[in-house]
């Protein structure tokens, strides 16, 4: 395992790459497939696997696939960091930040807790219970219901040793900045708005050089490329790359709730890397839909060559 320290220094710029999780056809866990796709993902050279995530359909396991997936995640991951989601109320997330560490994953994604909203002092309780069940590094996910403070952050990084970074999932580029500024050399901050790539520039002049990216999941040589742009600051690449391939993959994940997911499940399909279907509550896209995002990624695969 990676100490928390010199995760906050790797955390702090690349690419996050987050493996989907393969289910057969009767919906059961397909772990030969799983270990397929993080080698494959792998060999691309993320700055850290981030298993059973939210592209990982954490709400979906079991708690024993939950762990399984993890420890594949460690087999098959070349060395890379791992980290592991964990999610719910502060017990349930607690035993599954445990298991995470237990699976000899590095760090823990700690996803919004399950359906309520909380008041900042809540929000702190739990990520603060949550950092005190591991001994490896924490980084807690702000979005929806869990949209977490600039002071709240402070206190607990002032509490936590071992928290090391946030996940932004808000997009609000002026509490980002804030949050980036009063963090300082503290804690990494991390791009985490969906499809995060249309987001990249403008946290790039925050400071914040690290994303995660659902489409390294699925087509990790366009998103590579993306970034390679955005380091060199490339600007006429980067309007390019947004306006052909991110910006209507994006009208496209918006057609319907839950697409975010499902996207990246048929974008796998559709470069023959099929990871089966999505667990309900979430569904499929439909048969034009994947037709309209085969086109898209064919496009974008003959650009970018």
């Amino acid at each position: 395992m990676t100490s928390p320290e010199l995760l906050r220094r790797r955390f702090g710029r690349g690419i996050m790459a987050f493996p989907a999780t393969p289910f057969g056809a009767d919906g059961r866990l397909d772990l030969n497939g799983y270990e397929r796709h993080v080698a494959f993902l792998a060999g691309h050279e993320p700055i850290a696997l981030v298993a059973a995530g939210g592209a990982g359909e954490i709400f979906s396991l079991t708690l024993a696939e939950h762990e399984s997936v993890i420890r594949a995640t460690v087999a098959c991951g070349a060395g890379l960091p791992v980290v592991g989601g964990a999610a719910y109320g502060t017990a349930m997330a607690c035993e599954m930040a445990r298991a995470v560490e237990r699976a000899g994953a590095d760090a823990v994604l700690l996803l919004p807790p399950y359906l309520v909203r909380s008041e900042q002092e809540g929000l702190r309780r739990h990520i603060r219970a949550v950092c005190a069940s591991v001994s490896i590094a924490v980084i807690p996910y702000s979005r929806d219901n869990a949209v977490i403070a600039a002071d709240t952050l402070l206190q607990l990084a002032e509490d936590c040793p071992n928290l090391v970074a946030l996940k932004d999932g808000t997009g609000n580029l002026a509490a980002a900045e804030r949050l980036a500024r009063r963090a300082g050399e503290r804690l990494v901050i991390i791009n985490g708005a969906p499809t995060a790539e249309v987001f990249a520039p403008r946290y790039r002049e925050l400071g914040v050089h690290s994303y995660s990216s659902a489409v390294f999941t699925f087509l990790p040589s366009v998103a590579k490329s993306f970034f390679a742009a955005l380091e060199a600051q490339r600007r006429t690449v980067l309007e390019e790359m947004l306006t052909r391939f991110y910006d209507p993959l994006v009208k496209l994940r918006d057609r319907k709730h839950g697409y975010a997911v499902s996207i990246v499940k048929a974008g796998l399909r559709v470069t023959g890397r099929d990871a089966g279907p999505v667990r309900p509550p979430l569904i499929d896209l439909d048969a034009e839909e994947e037709r309209r995002l085969a086109t898209l990624i064919q496009e974008a695969a003959e650009w970018n060559r």
